[in-house]
């Protein structure tokens, strides 16, 4: 069964709490953590860290702090627990946590004030491109899109790939057959949306 959690106060942390925060993560995620210049980047990583820790130990009581290896595919597993999938993602408005027994991918992104057309040509087919025209809320439904595909690719562990993949990747959506389930929650409030997906272990 899939799990999620959003965090999304990203109120600056003050030098006292990140050394706190530091404290309570393992010796590699500090080590990373620590190479990292911007402060903004170590409080990300630290709370998609720490969102993992919790999740583990709430819905597997997991207390040990985990240990990250690589796949050949380069997808990061839990060494010791590479039975539990999961999957983290950070922007600026938010961190963004899944975990499950079974393949998943999560992406969180801030909605832009606007759409950059260049941008939305090379990753978007002819019908998304439309959707985005007739739309009265073209930045929402930029980052609806953006983050379905980039949650697809996280899934499957390829990484981000060029057009040619990325424009006719959520095509079997549109026809009524598509490969995945997709949980999507939106804070037009604060300013973005995050997308998970899952196989679709009905889809033939």
């Amino acid at each position: 069964m899939m799990h999620y959690k959003i965090y999304d106060d990203m109120t600056p942390w003050s030098e006292e709490r990140m050394q706190m925060e530091l404290s309570l993560v393992s010796e590699q995620r500090r080590e990373k953590v620590k190479k990292m210049r911007n402060a903004t980047a170590k409080q990300q990583s630290l709370t998609a860290y720490r969102l993992l820790q919790d999740m583990l130990c709430e819905t597997y009581g997991i207390t040990e702090s985990p240990i990250f290896c690589t796949l050949d595919n380069g997808k990061p597993v839990i060494l010791g627990h590479e039975d539990i999938h999961f999957n983290i993602s950070h922007c600026k408005k938010g961190v963004a946590c899944a975990i499950s027994d079974s393949p998943v991918g999560i992406d969180i992104e801030c909605i832009p004030s606007a759409v950059k057309e260049s941008l939305a040509e090379y990753i978007f087919n002819d019908y998304e491109l439309e959707m985005l025209h007739y739309s009265p809320t073209p930045s929402v439904v930029f980052t609806r899109l953006w983050t379905m595909k980039e949650a697809v690719v996280k899934l499957s562990g390829r990484g981000i790939t060029g057009k040619e993949q990325l424009r006719p990747l959520l095509l079997p959506v549109y026809e009524n057959h598509s490969p995945w389930v997709f949980h999507q929650i939106e804070n037009q409030e604060l300013g973005y949306v995050c997308t998970i997906a899952e196989n679709n272990m009905d889809c033939k």
